[in-house]
């Protein structure tokens, strides 16, 4: 697998300009979802990566990727935390004994923030993390991360209303599309 690094992005707090930088590393393939097929159906799997993100088996959560995600604000590093199942994350402290902190760290402290995660959470993180509810900075994150990504998974990291043709969850929908 080869590594891939996004393009800057420019991010604007306090009026200072700092650079978002995301790469993400497939580390397992389409072959160890292969096996993991054969273990639940006995048989050789010719299955194809784009369906098994159509059909969101349990296979799809062999395939891992690591994503770092550099120069970020703890807040929106925040929002992908609360990411808990089939994604492990490691996130730079602002503790005072562990951080070099000019100054007191606050929501808007820029924070190194990394991630094992499977295709199935991916799928999932980027359904609401991809939604007009979420901070028009934790969108931009996601798109980065999504704009690394290369097909088939692409076409299923979309916001959740896509995801449901059109139909919005939320509580207080955006109005992008119908509630």
């Amino acid at each position: 697998m080869e590594n891939k690094v996004i393009d800057k992005s420019i991010l604007r707090i306090e009026n200072k300009e700092k650079i978002m930088k995301v790469e993400v590393t497939q580390i397992t393939n389409i072959d160890l979802a292969r096996k993991a097929c054969k273990f639940t159906t006995d048989e050789e799997s010719t299955i194809k990566y784009s369906t098994l993100c159509k059909n969101e088996h349990s296979p799809l959560r062999t395939i891992m990727y690591w994503v770092e995600m550099y120069d970020i604000p703890t807040f929106v590093s925040v929002h992908f935390v609360r990411h808990k199942v089939g994604v492990e994350h490691f996130v730079k402290s602002n503790r005072e004994d562990r951080s070099n902190n000019e100054t007191v760290p606050d929501r808007n402290t820029l924070v190194n923030h990394a991630m094992l995660i499977n295709a199935q959470s991916l799928i999932n993180m980027a359904q609401v993390r991809l939604c007009h509810k979420a901070s028009f900075e934790t969108r931009q994150l996601m798109e980065m991360i999504v704009s690394k990504m290369e097909n088939p998974i692409c076409n299923y990291l979309i916001p959740k209303c896509d995801y449901r043709n059109g139909i919005c969850g939320e509580v207080n929908s955006c109005g992008r599309l119908r509630k």
